[in-house]
């Protein structure tokens, strides 16, 4: 079973050593779409844009699982089975930096809360759903970049969490390129901008361009 989370393929080299994968491992990032579904069968995403003027919020979906083995206990030639999935990792909190790539604002680090389990007993990889833009890089970029500028950014993800047995549970670091710019798009008197993005989110994220629609009535 998927489990989802609502924040060209990437190189997502696992760092450390390859003979010691990390207990939560990150396989490759997709773009979800309007109802916060990836398609996983589909190419995977090397990187996006944001129009920061419509959508203040970057998504994107990661293919995870759990690194850690199960062991099981031998009682008199039999195995102990029950007690639910000991092999489990739960995430906990999404960390990020940024690095900036040419000029721009400097965003400082950020780390938010999530709540995300990864059964070990998936025969698939589950699905995460990440904000690549924490509350301090968004209001950094809603503050500094002004209509008709952008940033390119190099932004490293991490996942911690912790396992069953409550030991300290990491994932490999990843990195996702975001070009970031504001348009100063708006939408006409009496409209809104409609729901066609990432998740439901105002279009302005890669290829979902935002709309204008009049609001519904109450």
């Amino acid at each position: 079973m998927k489990n989802f989370y609502l924040a060209v393929p990437l190189a997502l080299a696992m760092s450390g050593c390859v003979d010691n994968p990390p207990d939560i491992q990150i396989f490759n990032a997709f773009i979800p779409d309007v109802s916060c579904a990836a398609n996983v069968t589909g190419p995977s995403s090397g990187g996006g844009s944001l129009d920061i003027s419509t959508s203040p919020r970057y998504l994107t979906a990661l293919t995870v699982r759990s690194g850690v083995s199960s062991t099981e206990v031998i009682v008199e030639e039999g195995p102990i089975t029950g007690g639910g999935d000991a092999a489990a990792v739960y995430v906990t909190h999404v960390e990020l930096t940024y690095e900036t790539l040419g000029t721009g604002p400097t965003l400082d680090p950020d780390i938010y809360p999530s709540h995300f389990a990864i059964p070990s007993t998936s025969s698939t990889n589950s699905v995460l759903v990440i904000d690549l833009l924490g509350a301090n890089a968004r209001q950094a970029l809603l503050n500094q970049l002004a209509v008709g500028s952008g940033v390119s950014l190099n932004v490293r993800v991490k996942l911690t969490g912790k396992t069953v047995t409550g030991s300290k549970a990491e994932s490999n670091e990843i990195a996702y390129p975001v070009n970031v710019f504001s348009s100063g798009f708006t939408c006409p008197a009496g409209t809104q901008l409609k729901a066609t993005g990432p998740c439901g989110l105002p279009g302005g994220q890669d290829g979902f361009p935002p709309e204008c629609t009049e609001p519904e009535e109450t």
